[in-house]
């Protein structure tokens, strides 16, 4: 008896196994932790960019418990255990970093990505999908930091930016001709301030619209003359074009 269960044990697959911990053994959950210690280690080196000491290296200890957590929270609807794995570990990580970070600050962004809670892992079906919240995420939280300089902040940009298509292809257009204009765009990173005067005069744009769009065009400058290319992406999807270079 005990030579047919070891054989049915072989057979059993990393998924099985995964549901058979979620009914409480944690003895097999111990087993799998130890047996993928190696996957947990490689994922965590991959995100830092460093190789990572599993005795001595603190981030070790988020990578080793968001593992844990992917075994209590996975089910088969998503596809491979070990991609599912390697998304939270991936996420647990950069939010270790982003805490760590002496310059950034912690940021939520409600419209532009999610908080990776419970509810929200639930909804992850594919990696690839995930990975680019994660990117879009990290690309805002520069974005922010970046306009702190001109007295922007998230809540201003959410609350100012135009509402309708028209009016924000029109911004975008006004952003472009700055980043494109030497000139212009040096005296906005000098002075923090849209050149109004020189906008009105070549643009034939009313400084009403310019007040109202201010910090929105800003903003598009400020992406425009970075490598967020994932914010590229939405400026090019307002303008309706079919890729995203910019």
């Amino acid at each position: 008896m005990r030579n047919i269960l070891k054989l049915l044990k072989g057979k059993q697959s990393l998924e099985d196994r995964v549901s058979m911990i979620q009914q409480g053994n944690e003895i097999e959950k111990n087993r799998l932790i130890e047996e993928y210690i190696p996957f947990i280690q490689k994922n965590i080196s991959q995100q830092v960019g460093k190789y990572v000491d599993i005795k001595n290296d603190d981030i070790y200890s988020v990578g080793l418990m968001a593992f844990n957590e992917a075994i209590d929270k996975y089910n088969k609807e998503k596809g491979s255990f070990l991609s599912f794995a390697a998304i939270v570990i991936r996420s647990r990580i950069i939010d270790q970093l982003r805490k760590e970070s002496k310059g950034l600050k912690e940021v939520y962004i409600s419209q532009f990505s999610f908080e990776e809670d419970e509810s929200s892992l639930d909804q992850f079906t594919a990696v690839e999908s995930f990975e680019n919240q994660l990117e879009i995420k990290m690309d805002m939280a520069t974005l922010i930091k970046q306009m702190e300089a001109f007295g922007v902040t998230l809540d201003d940009l959410l609350r100012e930016a135009p509402k309708h298509l028209d009016t924000r292809i029109k911004a975008v257009e006004i952003g472009r001709y700055v980043y494109g204009q030497k000139d212009l765009k040096a005296k906005l990173m000098k002075t923090h301030n849209l050149p109004v005067t020189d906008l009105i005069r070549d643009l034939q744009v009313s400084k009403k619209i310019l007040q109202r769009s201010r910090k929105f065009i800003i903003a598009v400058i400020l992406i425009l003359d970075s490598n967020l290319d994932t914010l590229k992406g939405y400026i090019s999807q307002v303008e309706g074009r079919q890729d995203c270079e910019v």
